[in-house]
């Protein structure tokens, strides 16, 4: 079966993870994406020598080509609009000003490339008041999106987020613009603008609390374990030192469940506990008996037990039990990389088609300026054309 994207050609002026892991995955669903990288390569190459780098920099530009062009250089903006001019989409993450330097505005490539989907993924987008601000995922996603304000631990420090977990949302959220805009220059024959910003991506994620917020102008409470508004809303520590997450938002169908789970079924007649909002008012007094009965027993008992009683809970999982956990495997959350030694694997794409070839890596990620030569004989460089190029220091 033909790959979602097969024939579309994506042209990438991208670095780090935001937009490289849009481009990645728009690669996995089957689109030629050409990565457009300085002299060298791109900033995450530089630091595989401490390891991780590797498996970031596969992990986002898997299935991509490489093709190698100085930006600074004259004739550097040029080359990129010839390849503009036979591509589908164009791809960045650089901001505002460097858009602005390298001639990668919207109107400077619709002007080449009038159908061409421009894509933007920044820190808080390309126009604006702060189009011209930098960002990281720490900064934009996190804390200006209002995330940070509103987890961790009542009174305490704020905490920070993982590694590239905003910039990954952020590239999902790309991937759906892409599409989608992609489909409207199909209806309409026009070339579409697109923006992703962290700091948008990081508010929609948060939206029922920013929802709120609109409405009452209130800063929500941070969440406190041992002060539960609603007790099936909450952590509990088990005998063995594992945790439980019991998720019951509206929860007054499922708490003669609990009560029956914990051997308590006087609890779900007591009338400081029986409706949602007496329970509300007595959280902090039942928290600790609620705790005191997880820690009778490890989490394979209850495991058991909350199953047995129709209870939505998960237990806490480190990252060793995740790429061994069965139903990740099942949905091939884990493939090995095509050409890459045998037993390397990366993550794939967060949707799981059940043709197999509709999403999946096609490759292993290009080394910097592998395909140059190739890319451009395809769009119709002669040797000549290429070589002088390479001369002039345009080419990698």
């Amino acid at each position: 079966m033909t790959a979602p994207l097969s024939g579309i050609r994506v042209v990438e002026v991208a670095n780090y993870v935001a937009g490289p892991s849009a481009g990645g995955l728009m690669a996995d669903l089957g689109a030629d994406v050409i990565k457009v990288e300085p002299p060298g390569g791109e900033v995450v190459r530089g630091v595989q020598a401490a390891g991780p780098g590797e498996w970031v920099f596969t992990l986002e530009n898997r299935g991509k080509r490489s093709v190698t062009v100085d930006l600074a250089a004259p004739g550097g903006p040029e080359l990129v609009h010839e390849l503009l001019a036979q591509a589908d989409v164009l791809l960045t993450n650089l901001i505002a000003p460097r858009l602005r330097k390298y001639r990668l505005m919207p109107a400077d490539v619709h002007a080449v490339a009038p159908r061409l989907v421009h894509v933007s993924v920044s820190g808080y987008g390309i126009t604006g008041p702060e189009s011209d601000r930098p960002a990281f995922d720490f900064a934009g996603f996190w804390a200006r999106s209002g995330i940070m304000g509103v987890v961790g631990h009542p009174g305490q420090p704020p905490v920070l987020s993982r590694v590239a977990q905003g910039d990954h949302t952020t590239g999902v959220t790309a991937l759906a613009a892409t599409l989608a805009a992609l489909r409207l220059r199909d209806l309409t024959g026009e070339g579409q603008t697109v923006e992703i910003a962290l700091q948008h991506t990081g508010v929609y994620t948060i939206a029922t609390d920013v929802a709120r917020a609109l409405v009452d102008g209130k800063q929500p409470p941070r969440f406190d374990r041992e002060r539960p508004s609603n007790p099936l809303f909450n952590t509990y520590e088990t005998a063995d030192g594992e945790w439980v997450m019991l998720v019951h938002m509206t929860p007054d169908p499922y708490w003669p469940r609990l009560c029956a789970a914990l051997d308590e079924p006087g609890w779900a007649a007591d009338p400081r506990y029986a409706a949602m909002a007496s329970r509300a008012e007595h959280g902090p007094a039942l928290f600790p008996h609620i705790q005191a009965h997880f820690h009778e027993h490890p989490l394979a008992y209850w495991s058991e037990r909350l199953d047995a009683h129709g209870l939505i809970w998960a237990p806490m999982v480190t990252l060793p039990e995740v790429v061994r956990d069965p139903q990740l495997e099942h949905r091939h959350a884990f493939p090995a990389v095509p050409g890459r030694e045998e037993g390397f694997r990366t993550v794939a794409a967060p949707f799981y088609f059940h043709d197999p070839n509709a999403v999946r890596p096609r490759g292993p990620a290009p080394e910097a300026g592998e395909h140059t030569f190739a890319v451009l004989t395809e769009l119709g460089f002669s040797e000549e054309r290429i070589s002088a190029l390479a001369a002039a220091g345009v080419l990698g």
